[in-house]
């Protein structure tokens, strides 16, 4: 039976290929690979092959549920289709069923999550994060690394944790797993037990560009002689290598599986998207050295366009209003921590999303300052000293930690009557300089308690406190102080977006609902790039486009190892992994790509793909444009004549109070900016002026 369109050439030499060999389709974005991978079941059972003894190996739960569907309504139901995951834990279930195990197994999905906690907790002094130990752990369990081969140079206390998470693992007796483990137990166990799952003639494992050593090896340990691996892949979309997937599995799968020949066969034709998408992408990866990726060819029904944007919540809706319904609408950022100024965006806009990230927006740090500012500011409930910390500390207000605490006991959590006096703090050894600063902070908080509304008290902190000083340490880099002020500004406007009073605005955030009470026919989906693989849109926005977040800036230049690789596992370059990222993403666009250049860093990305582009000759909006800035988060903003009249005032005998009544802003301004422009070399130089 042939599926809604006729077979092309390459789909046909596909579907004859012969049962008694591997198989290595390298498909294209868009190719129709899951639909030939379907015409291939059914042509492998109707030449006789045995239904139970073929399995499917699809990237994630939702596509194996989706494709044993459509095996179903062609009449095949015996063939069995799992995710890897699932797979393993096939291996783990058969093996207990045959009293092979030594331990009572619990599976619990979220066991890492849990374990991850208490490892922190007996080790707090060296591990501060638990997605740190959790992302360590996956690397190493992707690659088959024990604790007692695993090294990590640099990052020595992670080995450490491996070792206790081990042990409270596989404590008490029990085998826990969770996701992690599943592939990496079964491995184990098929090591002394192998092809537990009986007789398999065909292995057939789509996404294959994400495999990593676990999953190889799952596959060699529960095949034979007489079974035949066909994978589906295309190495310019491989972008999980922080899960242990590499190029090299595809660019090396004859040796990978030596023990029957491998034909090779193209899926170069991508129906999703015409030639000016399939040309750009192409123009892109290219430049990626070492690749035996594919040329597209564009056969989709729309010829495509790429454009820069502005603004995305205008664009939206613009795209709605022109006719495009909203799930026909995606915005794609790099990571989640590029998200969050995202998300602030389109929730202060009201644009309803279907995401799964709004929880990071709520947890977020920026959110986090704003929220304590303005709970601890209308609330008389004694104060915890980590909230009173998180805003009491700033890099230039000099309040010693410890000695603050003391403050904060002594009037046993009341922070205002802390703030205001002055002869504790400095009966305590407070600096003078911290003294001024906290009688500063206890001005503002009171400026925010008579505040009418949320954004009369944003309109107050932002013009009073430094929150981008208090987000950024003073060790970090020009990119990141860049990105936190971008986010902060976004998430500025959602708190001014909301309609209560500042002593509600904490509850309102966490009662917000991303989908604004939209059904789902009426929602933007918004995600990361990855957990948009599989998936296409009309329309696909690809917002801050910056360097070091698309690319994404690297967490350090050391990687979990093993004993023979102590300096870390061998990974592609970075800039190629973070170029299939971006890849993929322009890629999800049947008709539209939308691309928000920063206006300060533009990735380099944007440079990459201009030649490529028709705009070049006048035919689309270019590329790389930069759009109008972001509102920072630091009151109005400085100009040439302000910050002239800024350098006469400071020139003069002055003191700080006036200097600010005379230039229009808070003290805090006015030492934020003298020294930005170098009049002083630090914070606490500036507030060394007399204050009158």
């Amino acid at each position: 039976m042939r599926g809604p369109i006729p077979w092309t050439p390459e789909q046909e030499a596909i579907l004859s290929h012969p049962p008694d060999a591997h198989a290595l389709v390298r498909a294209v974005p868009g190719s129709g690979k899951t639909t030939t991978l379907v015409g291939l079941v059914e042509r492998l059972c109707a030449a006789g092959v045995e239904p139970s003894g073929v399995r499917v190996v699809m990237f994630n739960k939702a596509i194996a549920t989706h494709f044993q569907e459509r095996l179903g309504a062609r009449g095949i139901a015996d063939v069995r289709v799992s995710t890897f995951d699932s797979l393993g834990l096939q291996v783990v279930r058969a093996a207990e069923r045959r009293g092979l195990l030594t331990r009572e197994l619990i599976v619990d999905v979220g066991s890492s999550s849990s374990l991850a906690r208490r490892v922190r907790k007996r080790l707090s002094k060296d591990i501060q994060d638990d997605e740190d130990l959790i992302d360590a752990i996956t690397f190493w369990k992707a690659h088959l690394v024990s604790p007692k081969r695993a090294r990590f140079k640099g990052n020595e206390p992670l080995v450490d944790g491996y070792a206790l998470f081990e042990s409270l693992r596989l404590g008490d007796g029990r085998l826990r797993v969770g996701f992690a483990d599943m592939v990496y137990t079964a491995v184990g166990i098929l090591r002394e037990h192998p092809r537990l799952l009986g007789r398999v003639s065909h292995f057939l494992v789509d996404e294959f560009q994400d495999v990593n050593l676990a999953r190889v090896e799952l596959l060699r340990r529960l095949s034979s002689a007489e079974t035949s691996i066909i994978a589906v892949g295309d190495e310019d979309q491989g972008i999980n290598e922080w899960g242990g997937a590499h190029p090299r599995y595809i660019q090396d799968f004859a040796g990978t599986f030596p023990w029957r020949q491998v034909r090779e066969y193209p899926l170069s034709r991508s129906f999703r998207f015409g030639a000016t998408i399939a040309t750009a992408a192409a123009t892109l990866i290219r430049r990626n050295e070492g690749r035996e990726g594919l040329e597209i060819v564009g056969a989709g029904a729309s010829e495509g366009v790429i454009r820069g944007a502005s603004d995305i919540c205008s664009t939206i809706r613009e795209l709605v209003a022109e006719g495009v319904s909203r799930p026909e609408i995606a915005v794609l950022y790099r990571a989640r921590e590029q998200g969050v100024g995202v998300l602030a965006e389109l929730a202060a806009a009201k644009i309803p999303m279907e995401t799964e990230d709004f929880e990071r927006l709520r947890s977020s740090r920026a959110a986090a300052l704003v929220a304590t500012y303005l709970r601890l500011a209308t609330s008389d409930a004694p104060a915890e000293m980590d909230d009173a910390w998180r805003i009491a500390f700033a890099p230039d207000r000099f309040i010693a930690k410890e000695r603050f605490a003391r403050q904060l006991k002594r009037r046993r959590g009341r922070l205002s009557s802390v703030l205001a006096d002055r002869a504790l703090a400095e009966s305590l050894g407070q600096s003078s300089t911290a003294v001024d600063a906290m009688a500063e902070l206890s001005r503002t908080l009171e400026l925010i308690r008579w505040a009418t509304s949320t954004q009369e008290a944003i309109d107050v902190l932002v013009e009073h406190a430094d929150l981008e000083a208090q987000l950024s340490p003073p060790s970090a880099s020009e990119r990141r102080r860049e990105r936190n002020a971008a986010e902060l500004a976004a998430v500025l406007r959602l708190f001014s977006s909301l309609d209560v009073a500042p002593a509600a605005a904490e509850g309102a955030l966490k009662a917000l609902d991303p989908s604004a009470g939209a059904s789902p026919e009426g929602r933007v989906w918004v995600s990361t790039i990855h957990k948009a693989k599989g998936r296409e849109w009309r329309c696909v926005l690809l917002p801050r486009l910056a360097e070091g977040l698309c690319p994404a800036e690297r967490r350090g230049e050391a990687l979990p190892g093993t004993e023979t690789e102590p300096e870390g596992i061998a990974q592609s370059s970075w800039t190629e992994q973070e170029r299939r990222i971006f890849y993929v993403g322009l890629t999800r666009a049947s008709e539209r790509v939308f691309l928000q250049a920063s206006a300060s860093a533009p990735s380099r990305f944007l440079e990459e793909l201009r030649p490529s582009l028709p705009g070049r000759r006048g035919g689309h909006t270019a590329v790389g444009a930069k759009p109008s800035p972001s509102p920072r988060a630091s009151g109005s903003r400085w100009t040439v004549d302000a910050d002239r009249a800024l350098i006469d005032a400071w020139a003069t005998d002055a003191g700080l109070e006036a200097i600010a009544a005379r230039c229009g802003r808070s003290v805090t301004a006015i030492v934020r900016r003298v020294v930005r422009l170098g009049l002083v070399k630090s914070a606490g130089e500036a507030r060394a002026r007399p204050r009158v």
